[in-house]
Parts: C-alpha cells; structure tokens; sequence
C-alpha cells in the first residue's frame, strides 16, 4: 500500500523537493529547484514503451537498492492534484485505477511514499500518467536524506540531479554497471513512434 503525506507535512520534511507556482502579479510562473552536484539523463534501448517503463522501474529499484532506500518519496511540483486529469486511453486509465486502489482521492495533491517492494509497479503506472497527461505536475522523487532529485518524462527518460559529492560517486558507478544509457539532458524525444506526437496523450482536466 502507497504510504500518503500531507504536501505542506512533506515540504517541512523534505524542503528541496522542486517547486512550481504561478505569480498574477508579475504574471508568469516561478520555480525553485535545489543546487545540484551533478546531473544525468537516462534512457534504455527498448522495442516499446511498455517493456522500456518496466525495466527503468527495475533499474531504479537496483539504484535504490545500492543506495541502501527501503523507499522514494514521490511529490508534483505545483498544488494540483494526482487525479488532476481525465485521460480514457486504457494505460493512463489503468494508471488511474491503480490510484484509487490505493486509496488516492481525487483532492490528494501530497506525497506518496512507495516501498522497494511496489517500486517497479508504481513506476510503470507513473511513466504512462506522464506520459498521457499533459496537464499533471511533473511528479519528482527523492530518498529519505534529499540525496537526489528525479524525475521520469514522459519520453521514460530517468533524469537524476544529485545534490552531493558521496552519491554522485555511487550513481557513477552503478551507471556504469547497468543498463542505463547516458544522454544529453535536452536530448529526449519520442523513441517509441515516427514522430514526436505521443499516443494517448491529452489534457482533459477533471470537472
């Protein structure tokens, strides 16, 4: 089960999680993102979206798991919720299902905590809600310490910030280890289809 965090209960606990908002006074959006050591993009060679989310979930898992995380902490960046979108292409669906299974209301916009035990489910779930909504926060995570920042686009590109010198020694090395393939952070496109339009993808807002 998907452990929830009140938002405001996260961000006094983990004040480096990235940060969206829309100032009407000046009229255009603001950001906070923490000082970072050093970053990666990632991706996978795969043959489909499906089997690509599925080993990026097991090669976070593996990440994690050399890390020493029992757990992520999974938060959007602005305050809209996790439901925030209606999508009916049957993977965001079932994303969206996975949800309410666990208990996710349509008014919950806090965190999630996700056990090594559901990481790889929960991140499969996570790409396509990526992927096929266009309206939704981009859902960062990071471990218990604020070690890394990370995100997964909605191309199933890992991208990793990491905010120390200690980490970013071990992440070098399990990259090298694993299966992960290092690209340019500005380099992501749609590897799955013959152009850059995503199928499935939308931004229908709940009513």
């Amino acid at each position: 089960m998907l452990i929830k965090i009140n938002r405001q209960d996260c961000l006094n606990t983990y004040p480096n999680f990235p940060l969206r908002s829309y100032d009407d006074k000046k009229d255009e959006e603001e950001f906070f993102y923490p000082k970072v050591f050093k970053s990666y993009t990632m991706t996978l060679h795969s043959k489909s979206f499906k089997g690509h989310i599925k080993q990026l979930g097991l090669e976070l898992l593996q990440l994690t798991q050399e890390l020493a995380y029992d757990h992520l902490i999974f938060l959007g960046d602005k305050e809209l919720t996790w439901l925030n979108q209606f999508n009916d292409y049957k993977p965001a669906k079932e994303a969206q299902q996975f949800l309410v299974d666990n208990k996710i209301g349509k008014r919950f916009n806090g965190a999630l905590q996700v056990n090594s035990s559901e990481l790889v489910t929960f991140v499969i779930h996570l790409s396509w809600l990526t992927r096929c909504n266009a309206s939704l926060p981009y859902f960062h995570f990071t471990d218990h310490g604020q070690n890394m920042i990370g995100h997964i686009c909605q191309y199933g590109n890992l991208h990793l910030d990491i905010l120390n010198e200690v980490t970013a020694h071990v992440i070098h090395e399990f990259i090298d280890q694993s299966n992960l393939i290092e690209i340019e952070e500005n380099n992501c496109f749609n590897q799955f289809g013959k152009t850059s339009a995503i199928a499935g993808r939308s931004i229908i807002p709940y009513k």
